[in-house]
């Protein structure tokens, strides 16, 4: 979709311009009509009146749970990407306190997985496809950590809170991956759309002399209600398009922890 591979300083205003340019297209359409169907002014604005204001207060409501629900969803991705990279910024500090060359093995093997990470999942993730390359990375971590057998009481302690830290991170992985195609079912999209259409409808039924007002009233309105769809379907996939979440938390675990 073009709207995820474009920045936002591009696809905002032609989203918006392309909604707002409808919405008073459908408008000049329907004007010629209503002056015609509309004999009786009082009877009309009434009825109309009731119609938008039960209709308003319907999609009002729909617009905001799902702009709501999107954000949670937003959020909620963010703090397992967080989370994972917690977990191995922990695993990496730990793993120093072991004997070499176990310690250097497996802080290389970290580090080689936070690069694949930010190199190969995550542009696999923006097409919103489930990388799994990095399982081979994982399980290597993982043999090579089981085959320490610590000796002290403070080993034993250490590694046990390693053993903490990678069932934290392989869980957090495991979320992260699931979440990849994460978005609004399409049924709900098509509910917003029509809501979409027949409020720049109903607005076209008002009867206005002017129809510089008209225009300017239903332009306003066309504006917000874009701009509300547009940043609704911009954080639809945490992973991509212009509102998106990138790897910046694994290139900052890189370069404060791992540089060195």
């Amino acid at each position: 979709m073009w709207l995820y591979n474009a920045p936002v300083w591009l696809t905002l205003p032609l989203f918006v311009i392309a909604y707002v340019g409808v919405s008073l297209g459908l408008l000049l359409l329907v004007r010629p009509w209503v002056r015609r169907v509309a004999v009786d002014r009082e009877e009309w604005d009434r009825v109309l009146g009731y119609s938008m204001t039960t209709y308003g207060l319907f999609y009002g409501i729909l617009l905001a749970l799902v702009a709501v629900a999107v954000y949670q969803n937003y959020v909620s991705v963010h703090d397992v990407v967080l989370n994972e990279t917690s977990a191995l910024g922990s695993l990496y500090r730990i793993s120093s306190t072991f004997p070499q060359p176990l310690a250097g093995h497996l802080q290389s093997e970290l580090h080689s997985y936070a690069q694949h990470v930010i190199s190969v999942d995550w542009p696999l993730q923006r097409q919103d496809v489930i990388p799994d390359e990095g399982t081979l990375q994982v399980t290597r971590f993982q043999d090579a950590l089981y085959s320490y057998d610590p000796v002290s009481r403070g080993d034993q302690a250490q590694y046990s809170q390693a053993l903490l830290s990678f069932d934290t991170f392989v869980e957090a992985r495991r979320q992260r991956l699931n979440e990849t195609t994460l978005a609004i079912p399409g049924l709900l999209w098509s509910l917003i759309w029509v809501g979409a259409a027949v409020n720049a409808f109903m607005i076209a039924l008002i009867k206005v002399k002017r129809v510089r007002v008209h225009l300017m009233m239903a332009g306003l309105i066309a504006v917000y209600v874009g701009l509300l769809i547009y940043v609704t379907a911009a954080m639809d996939h945490p992973y991509s398009g212009p509102i998106s979440i990138g790897p910046d938390d694994f290139r900052s675990l890189i370069d404060q922890l791992m540089s060195g």
